[in-house]
Order: C-alpha cells, then structure tokens, then sequence
C-alpha cells in the first residue's frame, strides 16, 4: 500500500527557509539533476517531470493520470546515518492546480529484498492543500517503529492516488531529527 505524509504551514511562492542543508539532511532535491531519485530503467519515461512550472529551478516532480508514480528516493537506512534514528521530518512544495488532483507524498520502509513493507505514513495531499493553482509547503515529523533496522529500505516518492488532473512536487527535503 502506498502511503503519503504532508501537512500545510505556509502558502508563499518564495523558498522555504527550513531547507537550508545540514548535517541531518538525508536528501534535498530541487529535480534539476537526479541527487538519488530514479525510476525503474525499462520504463525511461521522461513523463515523470514537469518543465517550467517548478517552485524552484526548471524541473519538479510529476504525477498525472499517464503517471502512476513519480522518480522514487531510495536508501538503505544504515547508509542514511550508522546510528540507528527515529524521527525523520519531510517538507515540500506541492501544486494543486484544481481540486480533481489527490496526490500524495509517500514514505515507507521495506525489507532488505523490497519484499515487505515493514512501515508507512499516510497523509494525502489533497486534505493538507487547500489552495490550489499556487505552490504550498508542507511538512510532517515521522517516527519510525523500534522494529527497523539499518538493512531495511526507505522509499520516498509521490503517488497520483486516483487524480484527474497532474500534482507536482518540487524541493523535497527529508532529514533526521534526533
């Protein structure tokens, strides 16, 4: 199952001040260039990012109704830090262009095989985003079950969840809090 995770705490066009980079910054990507997301290779579908309608840069994330799923962020947790961590924070920049779009921010944690889901967050975008046609930030702390372990798989992507109209995502950042 696929799962999403945001919650809405600004509404600006301008660059989120939390996203400077640190030393507990797992990822941040603007989608100017790859920085560990991909996509399956056979698919090599150009389709998965949208060109001149970012927050940022050119580039942000795409899913649509052709677009099942957007580029996926993918890393063992052990290589994410050696110390073994619960809590994560995520934030983004979302656009809605109309209320047909539904799409979430999922996260989750996999067995070493990808095999099973050992955890997920759900939080659907189309409850945090409440303006639409304009980039919003939103943000959500996870913390992960005691159960997971530095083999296991984290994978972070944006699910289209049923839209009728494209969803974009642009300057993802997912870091470790404690």
């Amino acid at each position: 199952m696929l799962l999403g995770l945001t919650l809405v705490s600004a509404c600006t066009t301008e660059f989120s001040p939390n996203a400077k980079i640190d030393a507990k910054t797992v990822t941040f990507n603007d989608f100017e260039s790859g920085g560990g997301w991909s996509n399956d290779p056979s698919r090599n579908d150009p389709g998965l990012v949208e060109k001149g309608l970012a927050h940022s840069g050119q580039y942000a994330l795409k899913v649509d109704k052709d677009h099942e799923f957007s580029l996926t962020y993918a890393m063992a947790l052990g290589k994410m830090r050696e110390a073994k961590f619960q809590k994560l924070h995520l934030e983004a920049w979302a656009f809605m262009p109309s209320d047909q779009a539904t799409g979430v921010v999922g996260l989750q944690v996999l067995s070493p095989d990808n095999s099973k889901q050992i955890f997920s967050d759900d939080i659907k975008l189309r409850d945090a985003v409440k303006t639409y046609g304009e980039w919003v930030f939103v943000s959500k702390d996870i913390t992960l079950p005691d159960s997971v372990a530095p083999a296991q798989q984290l994978r972070l992507y944006l699910w289209r969840a049923d839209a009728g109209d494209k969803v974009l995502l642009d300057d993802v950042k997912l870091s470790i809090l404690d």
